[in-house]
């Protein structure tokens, strides 16, 4: 052990620190075996937090399915999410976690066109649920075969790279990530050929002799043949790019490539050219080696490939795992910044444990940003405890302490149905924008599956309900994304004691969201009904592409409820009150139970939408309002 102490020591010295808040890309993938629980994510997390690591790349594409629920992916086949995962979502644990840790996180795509195992939910093919429901879309080798051996008895099915459907369906996996969570990046892998020898299904081989008036050649590596595979994997990386910015630009676009120049001459994948092409923001070349001399070898090899500017793209993965030992990932943290590459990005998250400390001792002592980002681009989260001075209880609230509570303590409430029982947070947002509201939920058996949590925000007060009772609510939840100014007040968070069972009450908090999203607001005045004045709230994104929800409460159950949602306002008397919106569209139905009925509305991907005001009010029929009608205020959304 002597030599390698002796090592470890001599390379922590030479080596040094970076000033606090130097940028620096410092990114760890998690696999699909570090997304068993919320609690191993926040296990993981905590490490990761503690040693100053500032991004994750979080596996959410592989084996034929996504680990979060997908449209997308149900379209396709018919199935939503990995078998695995039903009843959760992984990904958005990941992101509220990662996120209330400063953590920036990537949606990585690890299968990319790799669509199937044949050992792992692999159906009566074995081929994976999209390529079953959809055989015209696999790919082949010049012999007509399907199947590439994983080395353990089984076998990968790759789909047909030049695929249209293929290509639509992998970006719109991507877009659709970018539209519904709050993501740092977009990140693919395997967008490659299983090698050379494939391309021959008969799509591929139709779009080649349209473009090129020639059939495939029998030899796969004829130098024409292999640069227009190359050359149409790049122009799908193009598409990519292009679509992600679209969307937000703020949203990194990444791949882990292989390096060259096998990338090239075994798959295809010619990814210096991505970079030149403007395609990728920055790039992890898998320069994965067991010690420092090769791997700086390899390093300059791949930087070869390189012009001097484009190298401020590259952070290079690093070989983290059993094998490699710590002396030598700390060497190559410092080949990368004696070459003033960005950062590192390390395989993987189990394997780089035994390797933190020592990171946080040397190269990661001080915190850093990651290049092109301002500091506070993940700021801590804005959090009120149940015992803050600001939080005002009100009724039969008892103190409690648990080890899952945030700083150990909680309010809990017996089963009961008085309504004004509550405990209400408040917190005042630091800018105006788009925020996310969270909530620490304590699980019990015997606690309410419906505890009410009404969110008052700039547009109005929503209501949302948080099933205490299910172990799979455990931890930091996301009630919502709701548009905060605080020229308008706080956000207040209202918990309420439930007869469906115990109410517990811990800590809630402010993340600023990085999604886009024009302003919504609440303006005007409604009416009284049986239940007081119904109340409407607009919250989501207000966004082209964006989804945002609109939510009318207090009503009486099973009421007949009208949302008018149009463009301009108005103001014409109304049953006792005032027509506030020129209704476009009129959207009908029944409150439930509660009393709330509610919609959600896509704002459709034009431009010329930009800009474009919508407006919405309630109407709800109630006989014991004037003229049988109760009004709720008005909200407006301007559309980003």
């Amino acid at each position: 052990m002597r030599p390698f102490v002796l090592a470890a020591v001599t390379t922590l010295l030479l080596m040094p620190s970076p000033p606090a808040q130097s940028a620096e890309l410092r990114a760890v993938w998690i696999a699909r075996d570090g997304l068993g629980s919320r609690a191993r994510i926040s296990a993981t997390l905590d490490a990761l937090a503690a040693a100053n690591v500032n991004c994750v790349c979080v596996n959410v594409w592989s084996r034929g399915y996504t680990i979060h629920p997908s449209d997308v992916l149900a379209r396709a086949c018919g199935v939503r999410q990995d078998p695995s995962y039903v009843g959760r979502d992984p990904l958005q644990e990941t992101l509220v976690e990662a996120h209330r840790r400063g953590i920036e996180v990537e949606a990585w795509f690890e299968y990319g066109f790799m669509f199937g195992w044949s050992g792992w939910f692999a159906g009566p093919n074995g081929v994976g649920p999209v390529l079953s429901a959809n055989p015209g879309w696999i790919g082949m080798d010049a012999a007509g075969n399907s199947q590439v051996a994983d080395g353990a008895g089984g076998f990968h099915t790759w789909a047909s790279h030049e695929h249209p459907e293929v290509r639509r369906f992998l970006l719109d996996l991507a877009v659709e990530t970018v539209d519904r969570y709050d993501v740092d990046g977009i990140q693919f892998d395997r967008v490659r050929y299983p090698s050379t020898a494939w391309g021959y299904d008969p799509t591929t081989v139709a779009a080649y002799r349209a473009a090129t008036g020639q059939s495939p050649p029998s030899n796969a590596n004829q130098s024409a043949w292999k640069r227009w595979r190359a050359d149409r994997l790049s122009a799908f990386h193009h598409e990519l790019r292009q679509a992600i910015a679209q969307r937000r630009g703020t949203v990194r676009v990444t791949d882990a490539p292989t390096v060259m120049p096998g990338a090239y001459d075994t798959y295809l994948q010619d990814w210096p050219a991505w970079l030149a092409a403007g395609s990728l923001d920055l790039v992890y070349p898998q320069v994965y080696r067991t010690t420092a001399s090769s791997y700086v070898t390899t390093l300059d090899q791949q930087l070869a490939y390189v012009s001097t500017p484009l190298r401020a793209k590259v952070a290079p993965g690093i070989r983290a795992i059993s094998g490699t030992p710590t002396a030598e990932v700390l060497a190559m943290v410092a080949a990368n910044r004696a070459r003033n590459l960005p950062g590192h990005v390390f395989w993987y998250a189990e394997g780089l444990s035994d390797d933190l400390g020592a990171l946080l001792a040397g190269p990661f002592a001080n915190p850093a940003t990651i290049p092109g980002r301002p500091v506070g681009w993940r700021a801590a989260p804005i959090a009120r405890e149940e015992n803050d001075p600001t939080t005002a209880i009100a009724g039969a609230w008892s103190a409690a302490s648990s080890a899952n509570a945030s700083g150990g303590a909680f309010r809990v409430a017996a089963p009961g149905s008085a309504p004004n029982d509550s405990v209400t947070f408040t917190l005042m947002p630091g800018e105006a924008g788009l925020w996310r509201v969270l909530a620490n939920q304590l699980y019990a058996s015997l606690r309410s599956s419906a505890v009410e949590h009404a969110v008052t925000h700039a547009a109005g007060t929503e209501l949302v309900h948080v099933d205490q009772g299910n172990a799979v609510n455990a931890g930091w939840v996301q009630l919502g994304e709701y548009w905060l100014d605080p020229a308008r007040g706080p956000c207040t968070v209202r918990v309420a004691r439930s007869a469906l069972g115990e109410v517990a009450a811990d800590a809630v908090a402010l993340l600023r969201s990085r999604s886009t999203s024009g302003a919504m607001t609440r303006y005007g005045a409604g009416t009284h009904g049986a239940r007081g004045v119904p109340e409407l709230s607009a919250s989501g994104r207000a966004a082209l592409g964006g989804t945002f929800a609109l939510q009318l409460h207090a009503t009486s159950p099973s009421s007949v409820a009208l949302l008018a949602i149009g463009f301009q306002s108005t103001a014409l008397p109304l049953a006792g009150g005032l027509l506030l919106v020129v209704p476009a569209v009129v959207i009908g139905g029944t409150s439930d139970a509660r009393g709330i009925a509610s919609a959600a509305l896509t704002v459709p991907f034009d431009q010329n939408l930009h800009g474009l005001p919508i407006r919405a009010q309630g109407l709800v029929v109630d006989a014991s309002a004037v003229d049988g009608l109760s009004l709720s205020a008005a909200v407006a959304l301007a559309v980003y």
